[in-house]
């Protein structure tokens, strides 16, 4: 019979396992996190400048804006209009928390949200990050002990690439893409039969409302096949978000084009090049009704 470990081993990988979960912790409220902080500086730059006279929209969303949208926009491309889009991966505000404080203090004059920043997970959802924190964490140590490359931890998030780089589309030969595009219609018709409305950030845009802030609710749909695979999941979703956040004169909503044209997509949800360049004509059309509104 194999006896058991000692009894020192057992206290030492607890310790081990605390000691883990203290950092990641740490990293999670520590006010030194990078992301937060570089995204809410660059906020502050963009509302804290002199308006001359221009209207200033202002864009919080998921990667699938940073896909299909330009971090900027030059003078001679749309006058009278400064924009600027702050973006993260997945669905919910995560550290887009901090500029919304100062969004709060100096609003702009129009704030487009995408949908998917409205998105909240039904579980708790601190301990969620928490979870996935750990799991990143314990597969990046016994990367580094193993070698293993399967157990390689994402790459970190990149503080403002959103601002510097267009949105990247990994490299798929295109039998794999449709594979892989109908796994991720099947996991955002999970992501939309769970998930609730996020009703402290609703609650937050109807305030700016009664500020004369114009609110703009942006769905950006997704290939025709991926729209058709969620649609029920989804329609029910936006249903609960209307009923939060009723559209009024200060809150619209608006649905972005569906394209009949194959391959404008990298995976079906984010927008690959030759699909941003065919967006923005449109794109350009509802800021300049943003703007003539004003």
């Amino acid at each position: 019979m194999t006896s058991a470990p000692p009894l020192r081993v057992w206290l030492y990988s607890a310790l081990l396992a605390t000691s883990i979960t203290a950092l990641v912790t740490l990293q999670y409220w520590s006010p030194w996190r990078k992301p937060d902080h570089a995204v809410a500086d660059h906020t502050r730059e963009f509302l804290d400048a002199p308006a001359d006279g221009k209207v200033r929209v202002l864009g919080l969303g998921s990667s699938l804006l940073w896909a299909a949208t330009p971090p900027g926009l030059t003078p001679a491309a749309l006058p009278g209009i400064d924009w600027m889009r702050m973006t993260k991966p997945g669905t919910g505000v995560g550290y887009l928390e901090p500029s919304l404080d100062l969004i709060d203090r100096h609003p702009p004059d129009v704030l487009i949200v995408e949908e998917n920043i409205l998105l909240q997970d039904p579980d708790n959802v601190i301990m969620d990050q928490l979870r996935q924190n750990f799991i990143s964490a314990s597969k990046g140590l016994v990367f580094q002990l193993t070698g293993n490359a399967r157990l390689a931890p994402p790459q970190a998030y990149v503080a403002l690439l959103d601002q510097r780089e267009s949105f990247a589309c990994a490299t798929v030969p295109s039998h794999i893409r449709r594979r892989e595009m109908l796994k991720n219609a099947a996991a955002i018709q999970l992501i939309f039969n769970d998930a609730i409305v996020n009703l402290q950030l609703t609650e937050r845009l109807q305030r700016l409302a009664q500020r004369d802030v114009h609110i703009v609710l942006l769905e950006l749909r997704r290939a025709e096949l991926v729209e058709q695979m969620i649609a029920p999941e989804k329609h029910r979703w936006l249903l609960q978000l209307r009923q939060a956040l009723p559209p009024g004169s200060h809150i619209r909503y608006l649905r972005s084009p569906i394209y009949a044209q194959q391959d404008l997509h990298c995976d079906g949800s984010h927008m690959n090049a030759a699909g941003a360049r065919l967006f923005s004509p449109w794109w350009q059309a509802q800021l300049q009704q943003l703007r003539d509104g004003r």
